[in-house]
């Protein structure tokens, strides 16, 4: 049974903030007060049901405050140790400890000191050593905070910082609906967007529920990259954060209502014609029951309208229903028309800008006043020929052009939470910000590589006979190729032929016996088998197959093929360390990576394979991707298709082909497994990874050699991503394979003219679609975010020395014991959490301790090194430790309130006072919370939408006591900013205190005077800071971007034919309408206060 309560009992209870003193009892419940300052003895107070309070045993080294009876003076000290009634209290330069009962003491409420200023005036003021270590550890959190907009995912995670990547999440982040679809081309790091949103959830809310699903063979790859770049097992004692796969949808509905949903590869699962269709509805029902939803897919703006229904449907069910497909579609084409009109306005061709422009004015119909004004803006730049006036600039014509695009594409993108980062444009935006460049490795053409292997050759001239013994019977039959499928059944068994026959052997087998284990061998997919049971069965393929078999029974023959492989790779990997050899579906990659342990022991070789599944396949990789030791060996990873699809292999230096995918669009996704993001870890690699391609004695008269030449010259995929070309490249694939079947080797090389240029055509269809509906410019400022965080990485040794000096042991800081381990850029400070007793509240101490791992308080603070040391922690806002000081800076009242006389031996006569007062600064977002759904989610997103338009910042005012005016005296103010030094500075602690109210002529007036000058420095803050210019600078830029926002709105209304959801486009612009009239008296926030008396005299000596 607990204590019973009494007046004076200290007590807690559930939801409370913090620990108070129960003030007063009556019937069954009890009057809590809660104690914040000397200044604010009852802050505030709380009826509550006896039976819910909890005594309270205060901790040695508790932080408490008694008031003398007798003097009635306040006095700080800490708890020694516990007696029957009270306490033994510790207090500054006494000998020994006091008894005092436990009615007499207050410790603080766990809420910050509300006014600093307060708390100087009655004399409760600290030592400014508190003062040297906090002030500039709080204002390296007021940096980061401006430049993160309060999204402290950015710099607590280990990733580069790329614009088209912290604009996306910051998108995201900063909007009170976060339901969106990550759209960006192949390679442009969506998982990175991603991991950056998951982080900050997680930050935001430590209890959160996330679930994340993918592909099953990225399943582990997601897990790892969250883990080491973003680590989301800051949060394992707290938070959930699942990751289940695409292919057990019977596993979705136990994640239905979590905080955040996560689609990888969404498409793969929203391409059908009905919500009814395969895992679709268990995914709609999982993405409606979140709060959050991230789609990610790189799907093109041209796919088909119903894949995009779907996805839309997902993010929006409303707005985008199933019952309105045909609407939709009706809108699809109508911006298939604006589209083409909008890519006719190019400033190369003049004469096209009139007709252009008053094509996409009939299109619009609705009434779009912005468009007008840049049309017009347009037009007057051209004469009555429709050329180039002379005296306007072709610089000036491509910047209206340029302006007119972004407006149409701002204003008529499908969603508005969609958002699509073009792969030319990430390449080269960050050149003109002067930010790192976003680099991939690129690609180059394979070096043909001669296999002279009976085995092999059997298998590629087996595929030659087949089609050319099928080709006439079907001209004997007078049956055209084109009309059946025997193309793409020639498409599959050309894609298992080579080094050795087992694979082609398979395939017939399931086409000619349908023989279920021999295609599960061959690693056929559903739609190959369909593809090869497609076409009617001619006997004539049993020969074929009989041939093969014969050739698969001599093992002599099958290992001889082998061997001779083993030393072309011998040779090949000669002066490199990681390399990929890339086999294809079937058995062939278990053979070989079993063939190439046996062949060279002292090679490292790693399988990625189906047959040993994903587990083992993903331990292989991270073996593969390790950093290299002098001592390590030659590593090769040897994969099937299973790692064709979402792997980063872009370390790999070379890479071998054994055998080619039959589709383009699977050699464009191996291919995208090297040409990849150079990170830290690949940044000595500054060209593409070696390619070779095996290949035969027989040379063009294979299929694989001229498969290989149309892959080349004519889809291009050796040159540059096809990514966003893959409906394109699928529909003519069929007429391709035919015409290989038609007339053999030859006829597949006579495409490449053709697929050329149906490719150009579909680039082209797509560079319409995707000028319409990429993103052309950020909500409120374009690389501003990405270029903030970067000035702050420059200087992080400021931020370094400020966090150290807050942490540290001596000189007003916290007393975390801490290490080092490695030297120099690679040092590694480690906090001991476990051993240290901190200056802090024991409790919360106590409860930092108990959910930090030793991994939680070990890292870096230089950025560049930290990244180079793959899972390396940084310490900045939203890790954990840094928040952990970073609460205690708050809710501490130590250097908040500070008071000392500084000798000037240059001074004569009477002592000069002088206040200083630090403020944060910020946009007010109270008027904007009024427009959306009051949460805590709504009001974090409008935050950072405020610190896009205003970044938070400090500023520090100083007031002549004595004449009530502001110093502006930038000398002055040098001296009176200099930190507290002990032998020049002295602490009117509690003994000297009456020192300082002598100066004012008393401690009432020393009260007033303190009062009185916190007034005059808000008053006259915009003197002697740039307070004015900022927020002034801050509502100009926001007022025209307010102006653009809600022409786009009104347009967009009026744009029901071409878009859907007009209403969340004028909400936005009100948002930022009301954040902006904050602006004009933001909002100014007392952190920290010092009263400095000049007096005459030297400084000591040490």
């Amino acid at each position: 049974m607990g204590r019973k309560l009494a007046i004076g009992s200290l007590v807690t209870y559930q939801g409370g903030p913090g620990v108070g003193r129960v003030g007063e009892l009556e019937d069954g419940r009890v009057r809590v007060d809660f104690f914040e300052s000397v200044a604010r003895p009852v802050v505030d107070s709380t009826w509550v049901a006896t039976a819910d309070c909890r005594a309270v045993t205060l901790q040695p080294e508790t932080r408490v405050y008694w008031q003398n009876p007798d003097t009635l003076v306040w006095r700080a000290g800490r708890i020694a140790n516990e007696r029957p009634g009270g306490y033994f209290v510790h207090f500054p330069n006494s000998n020994y400890d006091f008894p005092l009962p436990e009615s007499q003491l207050r410790p603080r409420w766990d809420r910050p000191v509300a006014d600093p200023a307060e708390v100087l005036g009655v004399g409760g003021h600290e030592s400014g050593f508190f003062r040297n270590t906090r002030l500039p550890f709080v204002r390296g959190l007021v940096e980061q905070r401006g430049a993160s907009a309060s999204t402290d995912c950015f710099l607590s995670s280990a990733a580069e910082l790329y614009p088209h990547q912290v604009n996306a999440a910051l998108t995201v982040l900063s909007d009170p609906v976060q339901r969106y679809l990550l759209a960006d081309e192949v390679g442009l790091g969506k998982t990175v967007e991603a991991g950056f949103i998951v982080r900050q959830v997680l930050i935001d809310n430590p209890r959160a529920r996330i679930v994340v699903l993918t592909p099953s063979t990225l399943r582990r790859q997601w897990m790892q990259e969250l883990t080491s770049k973003f680590f989301i097992d800051d949060f394992k004692l707290t938070a959930t954060v699942k990751f289940t796969s695409h292919e057990t949808p019977e596993k979705w509905q136990a994640y239905q209502g979590w905080d955040l949903v996560v689609v990888d590869e969404a498409h793969r699962l929203a391409q059908v014609n009905d919500p009814s269709e395969g895992d679709y509805r268990a995914l709609a029902e999982l993405a409606h029951s979140a709060e959050r939803l991230l789609l990610l897919s790189a799907t093109p703006a041209t796919s088909n309208y119903t894949t995009q229904l779907a996805l839309l449907h997902l993010l929006d069910p409303k707005i985008y229903s199933w019952r309105a497909r045909e609407r939709f579609h009706t809108i699809y084409e109508r911006r298939t028309r604006l589209a083409d009109s909008v890519y006719g306005l190019d400033p190369d061709y003049t004469y096209l800008l009139p007709s252009s422009i008053e094509e996409i004015r009939e299109l619009l119909t609705g009434e779009d006043q912005r468009f007008e004004e840049l049309g017009t803006s347009i037009l007057d730049l051209l004469d009555e020929n429709e050329e180039l006036r002379a005296d306007a600039s072709e610089a000036d014509l491509t910047r209206c052009v340029g302006a007119l695009r972004a407006h149409i594409s701002e204003t008529y993108r499908l969603h508005r939470r969609v958002l699509r980062n073009r792969r030319e444009n990430a390449l080269t935006e960050d050149a003109e910000t002067g930010l790192l460049p976003y680099e991939v490795r690129g690609r180059e053409a394979p070096a043909r590589v001669v296999l002279d292997a009976s085995a092999h050759a059997v298998t590629e001239s087996a595929v030659v006979q087949w089609a050319f013994r099928v080709a006439n019977h079907l001209l004997d039959s007078a049956v055209p190729a084109a009309d059946t499928a025997y193309g793409d059944v020639l498409a599959v068994l050309a894609s298992r032929a080579g080094v050795v026959a087992a694979d082609l052997v398979n395939t017939l087998r399931w086409r000619l016996d349908s023989d279920l284990r021999a295609a599960d061998r061959a690693g056929l997919t559903p739609d190959e088998r369909n593809r090869l049971r497609a076409a009617p069965v001619l006997d004539l393929e049993l020969d074929v197959l009989a041939e093969l078999e014969q050739s698969l029974d001599d093992a002599d023959e099958q290992d001889s093929s082998l061997e001779a492989l083993m030393r072309l790779l011998a040779k090949a990997l000669n002066g490199h360390q990681r390399a990929v050899v890339f086999c294809g579906a079937g058995s062939l990659a278990g053979i070989v990576a079993a063939r190439l342990r046996k062949s060279f022991s002292k090679l490292d070789v790693g399988e990625h394979t189906t047959a040993v599944g994903a587990e083992s396949s993903h331990e292989a990789v991270d073996r593969w991707s390790a950093p290299f030791k002098p001592t390590s060996p030659v590593r090769v990873l040897v994969a099937d298709n299973s790692a064709e699809d979402g792997l980063n292999l872009q370390l790999a230096e070379a890479a071998f082909h054994l055998r080619l995918p039959w589709s383009p669009n699977e050699v464009e996704q191996r291919l995208g497994r090297l040409d990849r993001y150079r990170g830290a870890e690949s940044v000595a690699q500054s060209r593409p990874a070696r390619q070779f391609r095996i290949s035969s004695q027989a040379g063009d008269d294979t299929f694989a050699e001229a498969w290989c030449a149309t892959l080349l010259n004519g889809y291009g995929v050796f040159t540059d991503s096809i990514s966003t070309l893959q409906e394109g490249v699928a529909e003519g694939l069929s007429e391709v394979w035919t015409a290989a079947l038609e007339s053999g080797p030859a006829g597949l090389r006579e495409t490449e003219k053709s697929v050329h240029e149906r490719l150009v055509n579909a680039r082209r269809e797509i560079d319409k679609m995707d000028m319409l509906e990429s993103i052309h410019q950020n909500a409120l400022h374009a690389a501003g975010t990405a270029q903030a965080l970067s000035e702050f990485e420059t200087h992080w040794g400021k931020w370094q020395g400020a966090l150290l000096d807050y942490a540290s042991g001596t000189g007003g800081g916290l007393g975390i014991r801490r290490s080092e381990q490695g030297s120099g850029a690679n040092t590694v400070n480690v906090f001991d959490v476990r051993n240290s007793q901190p200056l802090m509240d024991p409790q919360r101490w106590s409860n930092i301790r108990s959910r930090m791992s030793i991994d939680m308080a070990s890292g870096m603070f230089n950025r560049s090194a930290a990244l180079r040391n793959a899972g390396t922690r940084l310490f900045r806002a939203g890790n954990p430790l840094v928040d952990a000081l970073a609460s205690s800076a708050r809710n501490d009242d130590r250097g908040q309130a500070t008071a000392f006389a500084r000798r000037d031996p240059h001074l004569r006569g009477a002592p000069e006072p002088y206040f200083g007062f630090d403020y944060v600064v910020e946009a007010d977002i109270t008027e904007a919370l009024s427009l959306v759904e009051e949460s805590p989610s709504a009001a974090l997103a409008l935050r950072r939408q405020a610190d896009q338009v205003l970044r938070p910042f400090m500023v520090q005012v100083w007031i002549n006591a004595n004449t009530g005016a502001p110093v502006s005296d930038r000398g002055q103010r040098r001296w009176l900013d200099e930190p507290y030094a002990k032998n020049r500075d002295r602490n009117y602690s509690k003994e000297k205190i009456q020192d300082l109210f002598a100066v004012f002529g008393g401690e009432g007036e020393f009260f007033q005077a303190t009062k009185v000058a916190e007034g005059i420095s808000r008053e006259h803050m915009t003197e002697v800071t740039n307070l004015a210019a900022r927020c002034e600078e801050a509502r100009t830029a926001a007022e025209e971007r307010i102006a653009v926002m809600r022409a786009q709105a009104e347009a967009r209304q009026a744009a029901g034919h071409l878009v859907t959801d007009n209403e969340s486009h004028l909400l936005s612009t009100d948002i930022t309408a009301a954040l902006s009239s904050g602006l004009t008296k933001p909002s100014v926030r007392l952190t920290a206060a010092i009263c400095v008396v000049r007096v005459s005299g030297a400084h000591r000596a040490r």
